[in-house]
């Protein structure tokens, strides 16, 4: 691969490091001087709306690089960078027009649910966990839909706040079992050398050693005992 090609992981922790230097001297400076004007609180809150575009980018850069669904981690950093810019430009504008701060926050909240099914994306869990695992997306997906409708008043009535708290709970909850499941799985694999499913697309495989084929992806790799 060329070297001189644009590489999101590479790109966003620099920039991430970077964002957290300039943070760490304003609030050195603040400390030692004892002043801490607007146009200070102003750079401080961009390197931090930097470092948080960073992140964004750094996860869906692992996806991207790994080559779990491109489109989406493409999404999600082109989004995620135009979000926080806007952000930004709010910032510097005194948080002013109304509109411009709402559209800022609708796309930073499709960037970072983008991000969660990139992140999503990586789990590789066996067969029975399926369902769990392809839960998270369309959870996340409502989830951004409701604060995005709650930002724009487009929501309303009673128990509307009970809704988007059951929806977060859920999304919280299967984000967090995810990587869980995934350890549980590899430990109950760990004196077992047989394969269960195929590390291209997930399908389900029963195979112990020798070359292997996929009929569902037709990749094809090689089982050698630890």
């Amino acid at each position: 691969m060329n070297k001189t090609m644009f590489n999101p992981k590479r790109t966003g922790f620099r920039v991430l490091v970077g964002s957290i230097v300039i943070s760490a001297a304003l609030g050195i400076y603040a400390l030692v001087n004892g002043e801490f004007g607007d146009t200070e609180g102003r750079i401080l809150l961009t390197a931090l709306a930097v470092a948080a575009a960073s992140v964004a980018t750094l996860a869906s850069g692992i996806a991207l690089e790994r080559g779990r669904m491109t489109l989406i981690p493409s999404a999600a950093i082109a989004v995620s960078i135009a979000g926080f810019a806007l952000f930004i430009v709010t910032i510097w504008r005194g948080f002013e027009p109304e509109v411009l701060i709402k559209a800022a926050a609708s796309a930073v909240i499709v960037g970072v649910a983008l991000t969660h099914w990139s992140v999503v994306s990586l789990a590789r869990l066996p067969v029975r966990f399926r369902l769990i695992h392809a839960a998270a997306f369309p959870l996340s997906g409502l989830m951004a839909a409701f604060l995005i409708g709650a930002i724009w008043e487009r929501l309303d009535g009673e128990g509307t706040a009970q809704v988007g708290g059951v929806i977060a709970i859920l999304t919280i909850s299967t984000t967090i079992v995810l990587p869980v499941l995934q350890r549980l799985a590899a430990a109950g694999r760990a004196g077992d050398h047989r394969i269960r499913f195929c590390p291209y697309c997930g399908k389900g495989l029963n195979n112990r050693h020798g070359t292997v084929r996929c009929r569902a992806c037709d990749s094809a790799f090689r089982i050698r005992p630890a």
